[in-house]
């Protein structure tokens, strides 16, 4: 095998599914032997001296770095972040780091940002998690009037746009879930470049526990203040299966802002909810092992990869239908699928916590799916056959 220079190009790598992604495919291509660096646009609200935003007569900047325990990386930065659109445009900054690369992938949570690859012509595949209107919709509910104004009238119809060329464009994108393949060919996308990608979960770090924790803990990990994970709707859930008498508990991950502690006390959950603080990947495992069983309560996920980590772990979950965790969560058989209601949500958490036998059944289906269809085996094989489509050779 010949080793490669391979760029991710993603999103900024901080926190949520996206740089999850973008971690375990450097690692996977590290262990093959490649020499890989993650590069990403540069925010203004993170790295503002890389910017140049319209008031400043600053030059864009670059910087190198490592992200992910040690993978390098390069942050690049922008004339005129605060737009948004520029982030996706191939500066001469981002061409000159994508030249010095002979392999490149995009990773993000829609395919916007496989566009600076596109424009600097390289041959390229994308990993893309849902499409661009729906990571957008409740980020755009709870923007200032103006700002949203302006993001309706032109950024997101820009970026729409934008959007249809990429599908249309014919490089391959893998698609965490059948979800967001469907969707993405209902919005253009040629069938024969969409491919089926699922992210794969390290089986031998989520692991259920030796002792099952305490019934009734619920718990869930993710971006507890983004608006699309829905977590009011968890709570209205909790409220109503303790009036009914089943006393259920919540762990949720990250710091909670001032909307979401509200919410807690106006509820009266102030003894029964545990924010755990921001969690380490290190840290996760341990999370899930603590738990009774997983909820996923969001408006969308193109895939929602802490469910998958739950399902390792050995968690039965009860997730609304919002997309790709309908690929993974079989009703009645290792979790409950319901509508984006409180009262169906908290039966089907009572239902499970108060039959510890039918508990201990979803639990382990849970487990054994994550085995059969989730570990680094078929992920390999699906990006290798991918990879040899574009390159003509096995990574």
């Amino acid at each position: 095998m010949t080793t490669r220079r391979v760029l991710i190009v993603t999103i900024p790598p901080y926190e949520g599914g996206v740089p999850t992604k973008a971690r375990i495919l450097a690692r996977h291509l590290q262990r093959l032997g490649h020499d890989v660096t993650v590069a990403h646009y540069a925010v203004l609200s993170r790295e503002p001296e890389l910017c140049a935003p319209c008031w400043s007569w600053r030059t864009p900047a670059l910087r190198a770095g490592t992200v992910f325990d040690g993978v390098p990386s390069v942050a690049v930065g922008c004339r005129f972040p605060e737009l948004e659109f520029p982030y996706y445009h191939c500066s001469a900054l981002w061409r000159k780091t994508i030249a010095a690369y002979d392999r490149h992938i995009a990773v993000g949570g829609n395919i916007l940002v496989s566009n600076l690859l596109h424009e600097s012509g390289v041959k390229h595949m994308t990993w893309a998690g849902t499409p661009f209107f729906e990571d957008r919709q409740d980020r755009q509910a709870t923007m200032p009037v103006l700002r949203k104004l302006v993001d309706r009238v032109v950024l997101s119809p820009l970026l729409a746009r934008l959007e249809h060329r990429l599908l249309t464009a014919g490089a391959p994108i893998l698609c965490v879930s059948r979800y967001t393949r469907r969707r993405l060919q209902e919005l253009g996308g040629r069938a024969d470049r969409l491919h089926h990608v699922p992210v794969p979960v390290d089986l031998d770090l989520f692991f259920p526990p030796t002792t099952p924790a305490s019934a009734g803990v619920i718990g869930f990990a993710g971006r507890i203040n983004d608006p699309r994970k829905n977590i009011g709707l968890l709570l209205d859930a909790l409220a109503l299966a303790r009036r009914s008498g089943t006393a259920l508990t919540l762990k949720l991950t990250g710091e909670p802002d001032v909307t979401l502690r509200e919410k807690v006390k106006e509820k009266g959950l102030d003894e029964v909810v545990t924010f755990t603080g921001f969690l380490t990947p290190a840290q996760l495992p341990e999370f899930y092992r603590s738990l009774d069983v997983f909820a996923l309560p969001s408006h969308q996920e193109g895939f929602g990869i802490v469910g998958v980590e739950a399902l390792a772990s050995g968690l039965p979950i009860v997730s609304t239908r919002c997309g790709g965790p309908e690929d993974y969560v079989q009703d009645g058989v290792n979790g409950y699928l319901v509508d984006h209601d409180a009262k169906a949500m908290a039966e089907s958490l009572t239902q499970i916590v108060a039959d510890r036998p039918h508990r201990s059944a979803l639990s382990h289906e849970a487990r054994r799916m994550a085995e059969e269809r989730y570990g680094l085996g078929p992920f390999a094989q699906t990006v290798g056959d991918v990879w040899e489509s574009v390159w003509g050779d096995r990574p």
